[in-house]
């Protein structure tokens, strides 16, 4: 080993040969944390407009927790969609109504939006006519971010799986943070709870950090990640701009994937660690064995186990691994940590196997999502069956060539694309695009478009056999699960 490359082994070797820092939180600590917390919220009323959105429930339930009131409307739940999700909220006592602006009262402090809420929405029109402030749900985290000791994950890809990571790092650390998702985390799911926020009692926060809106420039995060930058929602040269802000912002540590040249080009003037799969990276693995759903790998000889799939997710891992080093959290918490890490809902999600055939339900929506997502589903069978809901007309049109070249880049002649119509949230989107317009542009595997769920759920029965892997894609629309389990029960 070159002198240079030894130095830097025995740096790294140092940092975790440290004593583990006193960080620990005692029961009476948390208590009195949580009463502090409590006490800067109480008698507050927030109402949520949309807060069947992940990220507004998740918000939501945070500001319940840290003992504020807090109600709010979605139109998925006017039409009777999300009933659990419907039920957790009002088991936490968070007050659910009808979307209109009669629901709107004199006595709320805030009203909460987010990007997909329109301006013309009646709620708004009634917040102001009251004289209740408007908030953008970004403004509102943001606020609740920088008054703690922050970690913002930010990137294209893989930031909601990060963030979970480290939440759970921290958590086997004693570090009892808080933590803000745009995923539900399986090992934080209950009766009560989603699993995508938790309000700890120790001063770390744990929050995904949302390049599509630009929101991620409010953020002042002690340790800031950036997992890639791709093209996704915005073009590369303003996602560049964005990101430079986010490290700019950083006062800690910016943690950057060494394996992405975008993210690697960011500067950053203080401590900075990089991760990745390239022996170049300061966090890298050693030993790799790559299982069907499931990895194992070390790290400065310290032994990790993932049970999650695919090579993306072990990247993940090693970004959560950064996040510990920059807290000087010893690598022996942080691997129980991972291995208490059970994934998020609807990332490679397996519903299940019947018949010879797995089905699985996932978040991939965007190049790199679904690209990561087919790597990793290629050793559960002989064959991919893709049935894929493009998540707006909006990103369809954007990303449309990108998109046709993944899925002709990645799948197998003998492969399936089935492709469902494109998602409708609703308002005043341009809906001159179809399915179809995107797999007349992909070439490879056979392509089929199926506009509606009972017909495609037709074509699978028909067409699916032993040894097939079926994945349900798409982003934005929770009924997709449901989707996905009427496909195993019905082959």
């Amino acid at each position: 080993m070159p002198a240079d490359a030894k130095k830097k082994k025995l740096c790294r070797d140092k940092t975790y040969r440290k004593k583990a820092p006193e960080v620990k939180v005692n029961a009476r600590q948390r208590a009195e944390r949580r009463e502090s917390l409590q006490d800067m919220h109480t008698e507050k009323k927030y109402y949520f407009v949309g807060i069947g959105g992940s990220g507004m429930s998740s918000l939501g339930q945070l500001l319940r927790q840290r003992g504020s009131i807090v109600c709010g409307s979605d139109r998925s739940f006017d039409r009777g969609l999300n009933l659990p999700l419907q039920r957790k909220l009002r088991l936490q006592g968070i007050e659910l109504a009808a979307q209109q602006e009669q629901s709107v009262t004199s006595g709320i402090d805030e009203l909460v939006v987010s990007s997909a809420i329109e301006a013309s929405s009646g709620e708004i029109k009634r917040a102001r006519e009251l004289g209740i402030p408007v908030v953008r749900r970004s403004e509102l985290l943001a606020r609740l971010f920088n008054d703690s000791r922050g970690i913002a994950v930010g990137g294209t890809s893989g930031k909601t799986t990060v963030t979970a990571m480290a939440a759970s790092v921290l958590d086997a650390a004693g570090l009892d943070p808080s933590f803000v998702n745009g995923g539900f985390v399986k090992q934080y799911i209950s009766r009560m709870h989603l699993g995508n926020a938790r309000s700890g009692s120790s001063p770390y926060m744990v929050c995904e950090a949302d390049e599509s809106d630009g929101s991620i420039v409010r953020y002042r995060p002690a340790v800031a990640v950036i997992t890639n930058i791709t093209k996704d929602h915005k073009d590369l040269p303003e996602l560049r701009s964005l990101f430079q802000t986010f490290a700019d912002n950083t006062f800690e540590a910016l943690i950057v994937c060494g394996d992405c040249p975008e993210a690697s080009a960011i500067s950053f003037r203080g401590r900075r660690i990089t991760y990745g799969l390239s022996l170049h990276c300061d966090i890298h693995p050693e030993r790799v064995d790559l299982q069907p759903g499931a990895a194992v790998f070390f790290v400065d000889g310290v032994r990790f186990r993932l049970r999650v799939p695919g090579r993306h997710n072990l990247q993940n891992a090693l970004a959560a691994i950064a996040v510990a080093r920059a807290l000087d959290v010893p690598l022996q918490a942080v691997s129980k940590g991972l291995a208490a890490f059970r994934g998020v809902k609807r990332r490679l999600d397996v519903v299940g196997r019947r018949s010879g055939i797995v089905v699985v339900d996932d978040f991939g929506h965007n190049p790199d999502k679904i690209a990561a997502s087919i790597a990793a589903l290629r050793p559960m069978g002989s064959r991919l069956i893709i049935v894929f809901q493009p998540h707006g007309y909006g990103p369809t049109r954007f990303l449309l060539p990108e998109l046709a070249h993944t899925f002709g880049s990645q799948l197998k002649v003998d492969d399936v694309l089935v492709c469902l119509k494109i998602y409708d949230a609703g308002g005043t989107a341009d809906r001159s695009i179809s399915s179809s317009d995107l797999l007349a542009q992909v070439s490879g595997p056979r392509c089929v478009y199926i506009p509606e769920r009972k017909d495609a759920l037709a074509f699978l029965q028909q067409n699916a056999r032993p040894g097939d892997v079926i994945a349900v894609m798409g982003a934005r629309d929770d009924t997709l699960s449901t989707f996905a389990r009427s496909i195993l029960i019905n082959l």
